[in-house]
């Protein structure tokens, strides 16, 4: 598998993942996850990819310990690697299997952005690793809804991002397994567009949710970030 050493946080934090053409790469969808999440103790990441969200958490202080679930075996070592590589590798494990079958310890606090498409729909990649990242292919939202559910103490919460028209049927799922969504911020291009995706964060308590203002990616018409985005993206 091809790589690439790439940077976020100002250079503060660097990743290898795989190259264009060679498996699924991260986009913007995991800093603003964990720019909205809050901090906790230990976090089990569902799907971690290369790591950069679980890693991400870890450098803000977001979390202490970090849990790492991926279901490639290359993946897989591309966490260990990247924490390894960052100072980081005392406060992760890695579990390599499927999320739905691997034993995972009780945490405060579970993270997963997955893939957005059911099996069947969006368009299809010839790449089958970037595929894997894009389509449900190994577990649907439900299944990321009820592994998290089942691996959070009693008062821990769960923060996820999913596609907009995907919201509703992940508070469905979540208040099926006796939980509330808690927080949820909607996510547009720019000032005045339709949302695209939602920041969720949910736990086992009954309430009303917070909807919180709308995050904006965009300035106006150009391609510049917004102020608050480019606080994330900077690891401020």
């Amino acid at each position: 598998m091809a790589l690439t050493h790439d940077a976020i946080f100002a250079g503060r934090l660097r990743l290898w993942q795989p190259a264009r053409g060679s498996g699924y790469r991260f986009n913007l969808d995991p800093i603003l996850l964990a720019g909205f999440a809050r901090p906790a103790e230990h976090v089990v990441d569902l799907g971690a990819g290369c790591g950069v969200l679980g890693l991400a958490l870890l450098f803000l202080g977001k979390a202490e310990r970090l849990t790492a679930v991926e279901i490639q075996p290359e993946m897989a070592e591309l966490v260990e690697r990247n924490a390894r590589e960052n100072g980081l590798q005392s406060r992760v494990a890695v579990l390599s299997g499927d999320l739905r079958a691997v034993q995972l310890p009780l945490v405060d606090h579970v993270v997963f952005n997955p893939p957005y498409f059911r099996l069947g729909a969006g368009r299809g990649s010839p790449d089958e690793r970037r595929d894997m990242g894009r389509r449900e292919r190994y577990g649907g939202l439900a299944d990321f809804v009820g592994r998290a559910r089942a691996c959070l103490k009693p008062q821990g919460f769960a923060s996820a991002i999913v596609p907009f028209n995907r919201a509703d049927e992940l508070a469905v799922a979540w208040s099926h397994l006796g939980g509330m969504v808690r927080r949820r911020r909607s996510v547009c291009s720019r000032a005045g567009d339709a949302p695209r995706h939602v920041l969720f964060e949910a736990d086992l308590t009954s309430h009303a949710p917070v909807d919180e203002p709308a995050l904006v990616v965009h300035r106006d018409s150009v391609r510049d970030f917004t102020a608050e985005v480019v606080a994330w993206i900077e690891g401020r």
